[in-house]
């Protein structure tokens, strides 16, 4: 099936909030960025990452999602030494008021004039741990707890990464595999076993000039075929970055409409002042609508 075709299975997993990246920069890149070094939220992506990372800072990340949705992330990276590195984060998501609806004997959709609500909480601990000049590995712990409409559900699980520094050090290769766990309590009495949305992926990086970095990815969750994913991130000064992507699934969001063909790309800027770095990307999902996304990043001097 071509990159671009849409599952047959989309929809057929439970805790479908794990796919969820919160990170204005990687998703301003389409969410490519599992080669990407020293990168301070690549806990949730490829936790390897935050090994090398210059200085231990805070970050926060705002999403305006779908159909009224929104969620938010922060992240703790602290590189104790330059053989191990430490984080933290936590995020949650809520679905806002949708109204409840009923069927009839007929098939038709009856309106009952009640609402529900949906939401997730996600909180992990992660570790990375230098092996060799050429190669970083780390994992991240994680449990979320997860409610509808009165009822909850959780689970816990594991990522694992790798990254592999190259000869030649402009070129970064990544891999990663996500949501590796079990569920750990259930929506209802019939203990009804949700199926994790389970994710591997493989990336390279590769910085073409001095103030272009690219990162490739392509990979797999549960329900989706796979996915590739292209971005680019260039400086145009010391302050201030432009960025770009676009994923292979646009079919996904492609509903018909005018807007149908832009799913799947996405546009982002970041800004750095001092120990401070703004980042803003905007992401398209076609006929479905957009998602925004705001991360503002504190860095403490070491």
């Amino acid at each position: 099936m071509p990159l671009a075709a849409q599952s047959e299975d989309a929809g057929s997993t439970g805790f479908d909030t794990l796919k969820l990246i919160y990170s204005a920069r990687t998703t301003a890149m389409a969410g490519a960025g599992l080669g990407l070094a020293a990168n301070q939220e690549a806990q949730n992506l490829n936790p390897a990452a935050i090994l090398r990372v210059p200085d231990h800072g805070i970050s926060t990340t705002f999403m305006d999602h779908l159909v009224g949705s929104a969620g938010g992330a922060f992240h703790y990276v602290y590189p104790k030494n330059m053989y191990e590195a430490y984080g933290a984060s936590l995020s949650y998501w809520n679905s806002g008021q949708m109204d409840r609806t009923e069927i009839s004997s007929s098939g038709d959709l009856i309106e009952t004039g009640e609402s529900f609500g949906a939401s997730s909480i996600v909180a992990g601990v992660s570790g990375a741990r230098f092996i060799s000049p050429a190669l970083d590995i780390g994992g991240s712990l994680k449990f979320i707890y997860d409610s509808i409409d009165g009822n909850s559900a959780s689970a816990v699980m594991a990522d694992l990464g790798v990254l592999h520094h190259t000869a030649n050090p402009n070129i970064k290769v990544g891999l990663a595999i996500r949501n590796l766990g079990f569920q750990s309590s259930y929506y209802s009495d019939s203990k009804y076993k949700e199926h994790l949305p389970l994710s591997y992926g493989a990336g390279i990086s590769i910085k073409l000039m001095p103030k272009l970095d690219t990162a490739l990815d392509i990979g797999k969750a549960t329900g989706e075929q796979f996915t590739l994913k292209v971005g680019l991130d260039y400086a145009l000064n010391s302050a201030f970055a432009l960025r770009g992507g676009f994923k292979s699934n646009a079919a996904d969001y492609n509903m018909g409409g005018l807007v149908g063909v832009t799913g799947g790309g996405s546009l982002g800027f970041g800004w750095k002042f001092r120990n401070f770095n703004l980042d803003y990307a905007v992401a398209s999902y076609g006929d479905l609508g957009i998602s925004n996304q705001l991360s503002l990043r504190y860095n403490f001097a070491n």
